[in-house]
């Protein structure tokens, strides 16, 4: 499965952010694992991979989740 990892912690700055391959594991305070297998959007009778664009609106609805619910959640 190729995957690619986007972690930081809390104080960290954007230039701390740090992108790694490889399956989701926990060793920093936040993180994102983006699945880019070519299957995982299916399209017609097709699947293609995830675009930029669709990770980025991703982010966006979990963004707006995190704001809009409960914090912490429970």
């Amino acid at each position: 499965m190729a995957t690619r990892r986007y972690k930081t912690s809390v104080g960290d700055s954007d230039g701390d952010v740090v992108e790694e391959v490889g399956a989701a594991t926990n060793s920093d305070t936040i993180e994102l694992t983006v699945d880019l297998a070519t299957t995982q959007v299916v399209e017609g009778a097709g699947a293609r991979g995830v675009t930029r664009a669709e990770v980025l609106a991703g982010l966006d609805r979990i963004r707006n989740k995190i704001i809009g619910g409960n914090w912490p959640p429970a």
